[in-house]
């Protein structure tokens, strides 16, 4: 198959197990059974299209059959869609095992709705849908949190952020007449992006991977999620805020200086910050939390030397840099998606989130 084929069949294996969950959300058990299978053959699907597209090293578009979405697979978006098809599957075999708990409720519907819309996100061809489906997959997250208050937090972080994101649209729609991902980088060859435009995307697609200082709603949603959507943030959620802030520094290929040392910067605080609370934190969601942001930190400052590289027109810092930061984005989220499974089949035989209290980490 096709890694168009495969990516549309994958979508609507989610679409379909979301539907199916919550229709027979009455019987818990049977609603995890559903929801794992069909999410877990749709992240086969998914890291089957990135695969396909990564080994063939050429960029394929095409229309996704019934909503009209324009789809692009690059050899760059292939390595998103390795990533979020790699963790989507074992996120889903573990969620089947997840609901046989009496006290959890069935996610299925959030779960797969929320992949499938970081599927798309991350396939769009169009910057308007990239930013659309982002917000739908990040509202997903915000309701599996369970209303919280926390969850509050972050709903009007992240409202804040897809406004900020509807006005760098609406500017690159005054400047170039086009949301086209494609047509964009050919005319910002000629005429360069905005630092003004640049700046509200790495705001707003900063807040949604949770870079320092825009991280404040990343503890807090992390430690009153069940483990699976927790997994989720780390190793979904967060990427395509990532993939959002490299998308737009790439557009063009002529990024100034400032950029990617910008994109240093930031990730070195991140990074320091993060494992500076992570050291210092007991419970073991937060302290998770905490882990991921230093990673995200750790993977921004491979992507900004990638920009500083390109500023430079120095092909080896290119290569190396970004090298480094997509080789770390597919083995942070490899990690931590045991990392968090581990931490909620710890939490609910003892019924405690500070692991000191039991006696062991995991």
């Amino acid at each position: 198959m096709s890694s168009l084929s495969l990516i549309t069949s994958g979508v609507a294996w989610f679409a379909a197990a979301a539907v199916l969950a919550f229709l027979f959300s009455f019987h818990k058990a049977l609603s995890g059974w559903i929801a794992g299978i069909g999410g877990a053959v749709g992240s086969l699907c998914t890291a089957g299209a990135g695969f396909t597209a990564l080994t063939s090293a050429v960029t394929v578009s095409g229309v996704m059959p019934f909503t009209g979405h324009m789809l692009q697979i690059t050899p760059l978006n292939a390595i998103w869609l390795i990533t979020l098809g790699l963790c989507g599957l074992f996120v889903s075999l573990f969620n089947i095992d997840w609901h046989r708990h009496p006290q959890v409720k069935a996610n299925g519907l959030l779960i797969n709705l929320l992949m499938a819309a970081a599927v798309c996100a991350v396939v769009a061809s169009n910057l308007g849908t990239m930013v659309v489906m982002a917000e739908i997959m990040a509202l997903c997250a915000v309701f599996l949190t369970g209303g919280s208050k926390e969850g509050k937090l972050w709903f009007a972080l992240g409202r804040l952020g897809t406004l900020l994101l509807a006005i760098a649209c609406w500017l690159v729609w005054q400047r170039y007449g086009t949301l086209d991902l494609g047509l964009l980088d050919q005319r910002a060859q000629q005429l360069p992006l905005g630092s003004d435009i640049w700046l509200l995307g790495v705001i707003g697609f900063g807040l949604l991977a949770g870079i320092i200082p825009l991280h404040g709603w990343v503890p807090q949603a992390h430690a009153n999620a069940s483990a699976p959507a927790a997994a989720l943030f780390s190793t979904v959620v967060m990427k395509i805020g990532l993939l959002g802030i490299l998308t737009l520094s790439l557009l063009g290929g002529n990024a100034p200086l400032w950029w990617g040392v910008a994109l240093l910067v930031l990730g070195m605080i991140t990074a320091f910050v993060g494992g500076l609370y992570a050291l210092m934190e007991h419970n073991i969601q937060r302290l998770l939390a905490y882990h991921t942001l230093e990673n995200i930190g750790i993977i921004l400052l491979g992507l900004g030397a990638g920009v500083t590289g390109i500023a430079l027109n120095q092909p080896v810092l290119i290569a190396l840099g970004l090298t480094g930061g997509l080789y770390h984005l597919l083995n942070h989220s490899l990690f931590k998606k045991r990392a968090v499974s581990g931490r909620g089949q710890h939490l609910v035989p003892y019924r405690s989130s500070r692991y000191r209290k039991t006696g062991r980490y995991w």
